[in-house]
Order: C-alpha cells, then structure tokens, then sequence
C-alpha cells in the first residue's frame, strides 16, 4: 500500500477517470465504481471487494486503512487530494468525503448460498437505485441469506445504491441474473418461491415460511409480470387498511423479511 503526492488539479488524468465512473455506462466499460465515506470505504473492504485508489482530503488521516488493503491480498493506493478535487469526484460535490475507486465484484447466482430454512430476497426489474438501496440495507438487518435482482433496471453498484444502503450492498450476498435463470435455480435447489401481489387472495400472515423461502418483489411501476406466475410459485398480499392501494417497495419488503424470519427463529 502507498501514499502518493497530492494530487491538486481536477485535470489530473486519474481525477478525470476517476469523475467518470459517475457515469453508469463508464462504469460498465471499465468494471469499476466509486464508493463515497470512510463508513462504506472500511465495509467494502471488510467484505472482500477489490479496491484500487483512495482519494482523500490531504487534511484528513484515517490510519486503520494503513494495513486492510495488503491483509485483503491486494495494491491500495491512498492519494491525498485538495478539497477542490475531492469536490470534483465526490458524490454530492463534497470537500470533505473520502472516494474510492473499486473493482465491480462478479454479482454471479453461483454465489449465492441456499440451505433451508434460510431467506433470500428477490427484487425484478427494480428500477429506483434508492428503493433498492433501502432493501439491501434492510435485508442486512433481517440476516437474509442472500438478495437476488432479476433483469433490474437499475445497477446495483449505482452511487445512490450504495449511499441508501449505507454500505450494506458489500455485506449481503448479492447476485444478478435473469427471472428464467433464477426459477430454474429454485427448482434446482427446491426453494419455496413466494411473489408478492396487490391482488393475492392469500395474505401475508397465513403464507409458511419455516422452510425458508425466496421472497419475490417487482418494480415499483408495475410489480411482477407473466413470469412470475405458475403453479410452482405461491403469491401473498401485505393486509391494508384505508386509502393506500399498496406500500413503498422497501416497506413491503421489510415488513415481508420480517415476518419470514420471525416464522424461522419460532419454529427452531
């Protein structure tokens, strides 16, 4: 790990890389993004996730990242900066937030553990990176298994992803992968697969979640469409009361997970 000179001009062709992967097709094309705050800095690194460069306030110290990246087993780069750079890079156009830059980790299904009766989230076509920031935050709290997003809109390395979910995205399991391609992974593993409809005739209450499940949520425009539905798939409705003809897709789920994981910790 090592510290470079401080870098002072916002032309600085790293600085100007750097401001790039703001941009959601930049960061496809060079499989990297940027992590805003020490808090979700040290979570990352904490979980595993790759990075390369530090950039921070040459007026700031944050001696316990000296030794992570190299006990991680990889090169960090701590590069101090002048307010007027950190401002350039950072989310919000802060002087005082520290940006790393990190390698995209592979979000590959294979990834993702399954032995019952453990919970997995799944979010379809989620479009809003602060809806699915919320989710990914609350399913740390409820100690889901895993978090699976099925043909998203949105990319889960967003920086409003990861700002929502105040680091969370590096501490649960998460994996991408096609609505196809995760029914057949259910099937091959016997997961009881639970969508969550406005129009159910069964609530929530009454669903069986001892088993372990994966809990299904579409988007928050159109909820799950043709392909989610199937004899093999049980459907459920959160109970309602007054004018309100559904919740916000993290309420939905949080209360949802909840309830899964209440129904698991009595039947143990």
């Amino acid at each position: 790990m090592s510290e470079r000179p401080i870098i002072e001009s916002v032309h600085n062709p790293r600085i100007k890389q750097a401001a790039r992967l703001r941009d959601a097709k930049s960061r496809r094309k060079l499989n990297r993004f940027l992590i805003d705050g020490w808090r979700e800095i040290e979570l990352a690194v904490q979980f595993g996730v790759e990075l390369e460069t530090i950039f921070f306030s040459s007026d700031t110290t944050h001696p316990s990242l000296a030794v992570a990246g190299a006990r991680r087993g990889f090169e960090l780069q701590l590069q101090p900066v002048t307010a007027k750079v950190l401002e350039r890079i950072s989310y919000g156009q802060r002087q005082d937030t520290p940006v790393a830059v990190a390698v995209t980790p592979k979000f590959e299904l294979q990834y993702v553990p399954w032995r019952p009766p453990q919970i997995l989230l799944v979010l379809d076509r989620t479009e809003k990176p602060g809806n699915l920031g919320a989710c990914l935050r609350t399913a740390a709290a409820a100690g889901v298994s895993a978090v699976v997003l099925t043909d998203p809109v949105c990319e889960p390395c967003n920086p409003n992803t990861i700002r929502a979910s105040r680091g969370s995205l590096f501490s649960v399991p998460l994996a991408v992968t096609t609505c196809a391609e995760f029914q057949a992974y259910c099937r091959l593993h016997s997961i009881p697969c639970f969508t969550a409809r406005v129009d159910a005739s069964t609530d929530l209450w009454r669903q069986d979640f001892t088993a372990g499940a994966a809990l299904v949520f579409g988007s928050e425009a159109q909820g799950l469409g043709v392909d989610w539905q199937g004899d093999a798939l049980r459907s459920f409705s959160i109970p309602m009361q007054g004018a309100p003809d559904s919740l916000n897709l993290s309420n939905s789920a949080a209360i949802s997970l909840y309830e899964a994981v209440r129904q698991n910790r009595c039947s143990q």
